[in-house]
C-alpha cells in the first residue's frame, strides 16, 4: 500500500478503492438479519436513537425525505406515516441486498403510495439540488469512503433550511 491512499475498514487499514467493495460484501451477507443484528449489538438502544431522530427531524405532512443508507427501511416506514399521501420518502442505499430487503419489507407492510427506492452512493447522489426537506443517514456515514464528498452531496440536495440528521 506504499504510495496508495488508505482509509479504515473496521480495525484494518485498506486501500481507499477497496473499501466500498469490502463494505458491500459485509452488507450483502447480513441484509436479511440486519435488524436482529442491530438489536443484539446495541441491546436495542438503536431503536431509541432512531425515535429521537424522527422527533428531531421536524418532518411534517407533505415533506420530501431522503432516508440515506436506509437499508431495511425502519426510518422510512415512520417517515412515510408522517409525510402522508402528499409527501414522499425515498429509501436510498448503495447496497442492493439491503435495498431489496427494505423494499420487500415495506411493500409487504403496505407502504406503496409515498415511498420510492433508489440505489445510490452517498458521495454522488442522483437528485437535483435543493430536493429534500429532511435527510437522515443512520449509521451509514461510517461506511462511506469519502465522508466529505458525501456530506457535500447531502447538503447539495437538501433544501435551504432543511435538516440533515446523522446518527
Amino acid at each position: 500500500m506504499s504510495g496508495e491512499k488508505t482509509t479504515h475498514f473496521g480495525y484494518q487499514t485498506v486501500a481507499t478503492e477497496e473499501k466500498q467493495a469490502k463494505v458491500a460484501d459485509v452488507f450483502h451477507s447480513v441484509a436479511a438479519k440486519y435488524d436482529i443484528m442491530n438489536d443484539l449489538m446495541s441491546f436495542g438502544i438503536h431503536r431509541l436513537w432512531k425515535r429521537v431522530t424522527i422527533d428531531m427531524s421536524g418532518v411534517r405532512p407533505g415533506n420530501k425525505v431522503l432516508d440515506l443508507a436506509g437499508g431495511t427501511g425502519d426510518l422510512t416506514r415512520k417517515f412515510s406515516k408522517i409525510v402522508g399521501p402528499t409527501g414522499k420518502v425515498i429509501l436510498a442505499d448503495i447496497n442492493s441486498s439491503m435495498l431489496n430487503v427494505g423494499r420487500d419489507r415495506l411493500t409487504d407492510q403496505g407502504y406503496v403510495g409515498n415511498v420510492e427506492y433508489v440505489q445510490a452512493n452517498a458521495e454522488c447522489l442522483p437528485f437535483e439540488d435543493n430536493s429534500f426537506d429532511v435527510i437522515t443517514i443512520a449509521f451509514g456515514l461510517r461506511n462511506v469512503t469519502d465522508k466529505d464528498a458525501a456530506l457535500r452531496s447531502m447538503t447539495r440536495v437538501l433544501k435551504p433550511g432543511g435538516r440533515l440528521l446523522v446518527l
